[in-house]
């Protein structure tokens, strides 16, 4: 059975807030971060310009592309938008409350 995929639209700013911090802020302490859409994320922010022009670097990180996210991983960047930074004592990033889907509660059976 296939799992089905959500499509996310995001731009270049929040997918460098995913990757901050799932990744690069996250230390080990949420897992389920090795996935394929994580990979992608990271390759994604790896196309960014070399160049210092503000008119190219302003377009990239503007430009919007749209990743596949299982369900579980949905929540783990929902968890790591939340717990990370309350972890390290900082203020929860915009993404979570503008333009990241909110994660229903999981069912207890």
């Amino acid at each position: 059975m296939a799992v089905e995929k959500e499509k996310i639209e995001l731009s270049m700013y929040g997918v460098v807030e995913i990757v901050k911090w799932c990744i690069t802020r996250n230390k080990g302490r949420v897992p389920g971060v090795d996935t394929l859409v994580f990979q992608q994320l990271q390759n994604a922010v790896k196309e960014k310009p070399a160049s210092n022009d503000y008119f190219t670097l302003d377009q990239f990180w503007k430009t919007r592309k749209v990743f596949e996210f299982t369900p579980d991983e949905v929540a783990t960047v929902d968890r790591c938008l939340y717990d990370i930074p309350n972890f390290d004592g900082c203020q929860n990033p915009q993404l979570r409350y503008k333009f990241w889907p909110k994660v229903a509660p999981l069912e207890k059976a």
